[in-house]
């Protein structure tokens, strides 16, 4: 679940979702695996208590998305290095399209961003690491 501000502008612009290492080896253990994105935006009011002097806050949900992130547009998904093996992010989580495709279309639209980040000498290394190819 991602939560978004809806009063600041930035808010929702390339979130981390999940490491890319995981979620590739999540659907190859099982193609019909779902990972669901819920995406919150919401309004933060606050009022202090004149007595203790406390503020007691108020989240609203003021909109609510959910996404299967096989579907989303590969212009949609970006991959940012950092973190273990890097993470893969949605470039605005309130604005996305989407896209059917199978889970091995998927995955090959990870590799491919990783591959273009890290080089495809270092995808090697993972995939074998993670048993994703098998090393004769």
């Amino acid at each position: 679940m991602k939560a978004t501000a809806e009063d600041i502008i930035t808010s929702g612009k390339s979130p981390n979702i999940t490491s890319y290492g995981r979620i590739r080896t999540e659907y190859l253990d099982d193609p019909d695996y779902i990972f669901i994105i819920l995406s919150l935006k919401h309004k933060v009011y606050g009022e202090k208590e004149p007595e203790s002097g406390m503020y007691h806050g108020i989240m609203e949900v003021v909109s609510s998305a959910v996404y299967d992130l096989k579907y989303l547009s590969a212009s949609d998904i970006s991959y940012n290095p950092a973190l273990g093996t890097g993470q893969l992010q949605v470039r605005d989580i309130h604005y996305v399209t989407l896209e059917k495709r199978t889970t091995w279309e998927f995955l090959q639209l990870l590799d491919k961003k990783y591959i273009k980040s890290k080089g495809e000498e270092a995808w090697v290394k993972m995939a074998t690491k993670h048993a994703w190819i098998k090393d004769e």
